[in-house]
This record gives C-alpha cells, sequence and structure tokens, in this order.
C-alpha cells in the first residue's frame, strides 16, 4: 500500500506541488491578481465618490446567509474604512421577493439615495438597473449568479466573477464582496470580513476543488480561531477548534432561518448581529436568532407529522404544491431530494394567485438549465446548478411538469461511485489525522476523504454493555467504533468498513477513533 500522503494526493487529484501550495499559504499575496482589474476600482470610486459629496449610500442584499454576509462585509467594509454609515436592506422573502424591485427603487429614490449597491443580487435586472440610473443614481453590482444574456443588467461598476480570467470556479457574492474590500483597502485584508466572505462560501455551496475557494475558506477559519469572534463563536456556541463542519451545521441554518420565518423588520437584526457596532447588545440578538431558528425547526417538523404526504414515485421527479410558509419550501425540497433521490420542486400558491416554487437536484440536472430552456413558461427564476427558485401562473402549472417530466427523463442524476482510500487499522493514529487536517477544509467537490478497512472479522468485534455499538480498541490511543450498526452486519465473517478518523476528547485524554458508517461483506 502507498503511504498516506500518496493516497490523498491521488484522492484529490492534486500533485505534491499543488498540495504544497493549498497546504501553506503564509500571506495574502495570492490576492494580488486583483489589481489588474478595473472593475473594483471603478465600484471603489464610486463610493468614494459618493462619500465626499455626502451622498446616501444604500445596500440591498438578499435574504439568505450569503446575502446577509455580503450586505454585512460591505456595510462593515464602508463604515470601519471611511466611518460612514450606510443604509441597507434585505429583502422579505414572500413580499419583495429576490432582487431589487422598481417599488423599492423608487421608496430608496424618494429617500435621497444616490448609490445602490447591489449584493448577491441584480445581475439579471436589466430594466431595473436601468430604471435607477435613468433616475440620476448609480449603480455597483457585486454577484455571482448565472449571467443570462438578454437580461445582464448594465450598471456603473459591476463585480462578477465570470468577467475575471483568474477565476475559474464559481464564488459567493460575500466571497466577491471580500476580494473587493481587498482593493478598497488598498490591498490589505480586514480578517473579520475575510470571515464573513468564508462563511458565504461555505452557505452557497461553492466548489473547494480550487485554490482561491479553498483558501478564502481556510483562512477564514484560521481567522476565526485566532480572534475568536464573538459574532460567530456564539452562534456556534463554541470557541475553540472550529472547523468548516460547525460552520456548516450550526451556524448558517441559523443565519438562513432568519429569512425563511421572519415577517416583519426585526429581519434587519440578522445584518445588525454582524455589524462592527460597539453599541449593539449582542446577546439581545443572539437570542432572537435562536428563537427563530427553534421556530424553523418546529414549523418543518409539525409539517411532517400532520401531513401524511403520498408521493408518486413512478415519475422522474418530484413536484408537490402545499401551504407552507414560503421560507421553509426550500427545506421540503431538500428533505424530498434526500428521501427520492429525484429533482424535487416544492410550490405553494401565493396572495397573487401564481405558484412560487424552490427546486434542489443533483449531478446530472442542472436547475438552472432547466428553468432557462423554459423560461417562456415563467414569470421570472434564478438560482445555481443544484438549487434554484422559480415563479409561474398557474395555468402553466400542467405544461410546467410535462417539460419537467421530459427534462427529468433525459438528464438522470450520474450515478457517482463511492470514492474512498484503502486504509489499515495500524494507521488510526495521531500522524494520519494531522496529515488528513492538512488538506482540509472540506466541502463541495472536495470531501472529507472516505477511508477503507478491509477484510475484518466479525468473531473480532467487542460490543458495548447494550450491543449497539461497536467499540474496538486498537492501540492505547485509538479505537475502531461502529455506532448504532446494523445487525445484520453479523451475517457475515468478515467485512470492509468505510469511515472517517476523528480525534476524540474525554477526561482530558485525546484518543483517534475511526467512526464507521457504512459496511459491506467483503467475501461478495
Amino acid at each position: 500500500m502507498e503511504n498516506l500522503l500518496d493516497r490523498l494526493l491521488t484522492y484529490y487529484s492534486l500533485t505534491k506541488e499543488e498540495y504544497e501550495k493549498i497546504k501553506n499559504v503564509n500571506d495574502y499575496s495570492f490576492l494580488s491578481f486583483l489589481n489588474c482589474y478595473d472593475s473594483f476600482f471603478a465600484a471603489k470610486n464610486l463610493i468614494k465618490e459618493a462619500i465626499k459629496n455626502n451622498e446616501k449610500i444604500i445596500i440591498y442584499g438578499d435574504y439568505d446567509c450569503d446575502g446577509i454576509m455580503s450586505t454585512a462585509l460591505i456595510y462593515n467594509l464602508i463604515k470601519k474604512e471611511d466611518d460612514y454609515s450606510c443604509g441597507f436592506y434585505i429583502p422579505f422573502r414572500e413580499k419583495d421577493g429576490y432582487g431589487i424591485t422598481k417599488e423599492k427603487i423608487d421608496l430608496f429614490l424618494s429617500l435621497n439615495y444616490k448609490l445602490f449597491i447591489l449584493v448577491d443580487n441584480g445581475i439579471t435586472l436589466k430594466e431595473n438597473v436601468e430604471y435607477i440610473i435613468k433616475n440620476n443614481a448609480k449603480v455597483i453590482i457585486i454577484d455571482h449568479h448565472e449571467i443570462i444574456k438578454e437580461k445582464e443588467a448594465k450598471p456603473n461598476a459591476l463585480i462578477h466573477w465570470k468577467y475575471i480570467k483568474e477565476i475559474k470556479h464559481n464564488i459567493s457574492a460575500g466571497g466577491l464582496s471580500f476580494l473587493f474590500s481587498y482593493i478598497y483597502l488598498n490591498n490589505t485584508v480586514d480578517e473579520y470580513l475575510l470571515t464573513l466572505g468564508s462563511i458565504s462560501i461555505i452557505s452557497d455551496l461553492m466548489p473547494l476543488n480550487n485554490f482561491l475557494n479553498h483558501t478564502l475558506v481556510k483562512k477564514g477559519i484560521e481567522a476565526i480561531n485566532n480572534h475568536k469572534y464573538k459574532e460567530i463563536c456564539l452562534l456556534i456556541d463554541k470557541f475553540k477548534n472550529i472547523n468548516e463542519d460547525d460552520i456548516s451545521s450550526l451556524l448558517i441554518p441559523k443565519v438562513n432561518s432568519i429569512g425563511r420565518i421572519v415577517e416583519d423588520n426585526s429581519l434587519f437584526n440578522i445584518v445588525r448581529y454582524f455589524l462592527i457596532d460597539k453599541s449593539k447588545n449582542i446577546n439581545i440578538y443572539l437570542n432572537f436568532i435562536n428563537i427563530i431558528n427553534d421556530q424553523r425547526k418546529e414549523i418543518v417538523n409539525n409539517f411532517e407529522i400532520n401531513n401524511k404526504i403520498e408521493i408518486d414515485d413512478s415519475l422522474p421527479y418530484i413536484l408537490e404544491i402545499f401551504d407552507i410558509n414560503e421560507g421553509v419550501i426550500g427545506l421540503l425540497a431538500n428533505r424530498f431530494l434526500e428521501k427520492y433521490n429525484k429533482p424535487s420542486f416544492i410550490l405553494i400558491k401565493t396572495k397573487k394567485g401564481n405558484l412560487k416554487g424552490s427546486a434542489r437536484s443533483r449531478n446530472g440536472f442542472n436547475i438552472v438549465d432547466f428553468l432557462k430552456e423554459n423560461s417562456s413558461l415563467l414569470i421570472n427564476y434564478g438560482g445555481h446548478e443544484f438549487a434554484g427558485g422559480f415563479e409561474l401562473k398557474e395555468e402553466n402549472l400542467n405544461q410546467f411538469k410535462n417539460v419537467l417530466y421530459e427534462y427529468s427523463k433525459n438528464n438522470l442524476f450520474k450515478k457517482e461511485n463511492k470514492k474512498f482510500i484503502e486504509f489499515s487499522l495500524n494507521e488510526i493514529d495521531k500522524y494520519s489525522f494531522e496529515l488528513i487536517k492538512t488538506f482540509a477544509p472540506f466541502g463541495k467537490d472536495f470531501p472529507k476523504p472516505l477511508l477503507k478497512i478491509n477484510g475484518l472479522s466479525t468473531l473480532s468485534f467487542k460490543f458495548s454493555k447494550d450491543n449497539t455499538h461497536i467499540i474496538n480498541k486498537i492501540s492505547f490511543d485509538s479505537s475502531l467504533v461502529y455506532f448504532s450498526f446494523p445487525n445484520e452486519l453479523l451475517n457475515f465473517k468478515k467485512v470492509n468498513f468505510y469511515g472517517y478518523i476523528d480525534i476524540n476528547e474525554f477526561r482530558n485524554k485525546i484518543s483517534y477513533q475511526f467512526k464507521v458508517n457504512s459496511f459491506e461483506n467483503s467475501e461478495k
């Protein structure tokens, strides 16, 4: 068997040089390429000019975690660097929808706002951006959504990853906002702004199999652990050894819950929580966020308990219309995707009588491509490859189902072979754990390495007192554990185990565990 490093390099298709590059990023010189792009300086000059003329600036974001991080990031940037306060607005999911509307444009124009900074929205709002400019205001767009040529906005300054040749993979709006901050701060990094950008990259499931996204998330997590930002640590309820799993499973759902549930102006508290306002009472905002997150959980759980949902599993897709809060339809779409492994579309009826939907998918079925191909049936749409939103008239529903049927049938999910690294019992140790950690952070297109141990005799297993867990001691500081293992495992003489290596701290003692998550008969 090759040494573990070589196996890891093969697993991630990395050369040793590429590995050393992502492992050892000691400064921020890798961002110097940004100086080649006039778009960053055009945006900076517009903001500086507005400040010089004492003009009002509005930051218009989005109601998901990326939009919230982007809004807070740009607000903090201008406040900290120029001691200048901007207005900000997070749209209400049901009332405002996605992206700045003409109604809101008129409101802000009437309040004499002269510079509109659209973050995580705007690139497809051609008419609305033209409307702002015709009314003697200026527009900056920082967005990462797919460019649709016939709808592409032409603001006074545009920052979009597709127009930066060194960026070859999608990056979140928060990530782009951080890149802009680097230029705005004259080639220096504010690490709190970096953390907000890195959280947004994780939240929007941006690919981590590229140097830029991977490094921004890595450096952001390092900054969180070094500075112990209260805004981040309190939401996670942890002040050390914070990693990407803590952010994705504990912080991001709480941030997203606000835009899903809140329908009054307390929605803006989620941005205020992340602002560098020293006078704020962070615990008031923290309590508010935790309460709303509990409500979100309760809504979804109660819905599933109280509704017996019968699904036609013969179709190549899932499409259901429910009477439920709009903010949780994306969560339901994701649950149906997980349960049925089919493109999942969950819709509600709006007050205007239209149908609004959220969709989730996997590799093989591109949601934005599908929506774009059938845009004539839609009032509006947007999103990413595996997650999207749309609205259509009820009269178009049957035709929508027909095209969805054909597209789903011809764009089946691609079967992904289980990718793993051969591993052995004697490798369950500190060296293996620390080596694997040097490849972190893990995420989309760069998963935590799945390890496989072959040919274990079931007669050698030791069990917990209640016989529900396998707990085998390997050495004084290592063990193999399989919690709540399936009983059919014992029907075989030998099995292969798949799992991950992790650290275990108990009563001030550190040990290393191979945590099994699945098995197979090794004799087949």
